[in-house]
């Protein structure tokens, strides 16, 4: 990790930007294509309705949304260039502290922008072209406004000035929030009902968490965990009955 560290340090803007479009396309393709699969499994249980075929509008919002991401990788490359955003290649026990911090942090981070988003005179903004989507898709995780991509992404930048994170931390991270955000975008629940009723998914999201929030925008704002929304009062009412369910019944979309 040390040599990737000091590969990326002798890269250019132009190499980075390269690198960084190529590396959200990827995410993206990953995005869809793993949540397509996901759909095809016999196990899965339907939570919202079958969306159809994508839209004209999500097509444009995806390639714009892997385009502003970019501009973020881009971004804190810049601040890791200049010092503000500082970067260790541990690999032990430190590198899990620091992911299980990152995790912890930016969910955090996320459910306070996420409740802000969702203020009245903010929520039209921005963050209401998400929610035209209620049909949930995985090419949904992108259908985002690019000022709320720069939010959040300022939120990803903020978080990483705050420590002198593990690249690999970093890495993980990445990985699961693709993975929390490919999960909460299915508008289908895959996770068994063993699993979701352990003690473990009592706290960690399942994609009942977000697809509910999808189809009441008040509650059930937290990203990887619940943690926040039991705290500040924001958790579905019947978010754990649902969650408990041996098959979580459909949500019911209002007109």
């Amino acid at each position: 990790m040390v040599g990737v560290l000091d590969w990326a340090w002798r890269l250019d803007v132009g190499q980075v930007v390269g690198f960084a479009l190529l590396e959200n396309l990827v995410l993206f393709l990953i995005a869809v294509g793993v949540g397509n699969a996901m759909l095809r499994l016999p196990t899965v249980v339907r939570l919202l309705p079958d969306p159809g075929r994508i839209s004209r509008l999500q097509v444009w919002l995806a390639g714009g949304a892997i385009l502003m991401n970019s501009l973020v990788t881009v971004g804190g490359w810049a601040l890791w260039k200049t010092g503000i955003i500082h970067l260790n290649a541990d690999w032990n026990l430190r590198a899990l502290a620091d992911f299980v911090l990152l995790l912890l942090l930016m969910d955090l981070l996320m459910y306070a922008g996420h409740a802000v988003a969702h203020r009245p005179r903010i929520f039209p903004l921005a963050h209401a072209l998400h929610h035209r989507f209620v049909d949930a898709r995985p090419a949904t995780l992108y259908a985002l406004h690019p000022l709320e991509i720069l939010g959040f992404g300022g939120l990803w930048l903020a978080a990483l000035a705050t420590h002198a994170f593990s690249v690999w931390a970093i890495v993980a991270y990445t990985a699961v929030n693709l993975i929390f955000g490919i999960f909460g975008h299915l508008g289908v629940e895959v996770l068994p009902p063993a699993a979701r009723r352990s003690r473990v998914f009592r706290w960690v999201a399942t994609p009942t968490l977000h697809a509910g929030h999808h189809v009441e925008p008040a509650v059930n704002l937290g990203f990887y965990t619940s943690i926040w929304d039991r705290l500040f009062g924001t958790l579905a009412p019947d978010y754990d009955q649902r969650r408990l369910s041996p098959e979580p019944e459909p949500y019911a979309l209002v007109a």
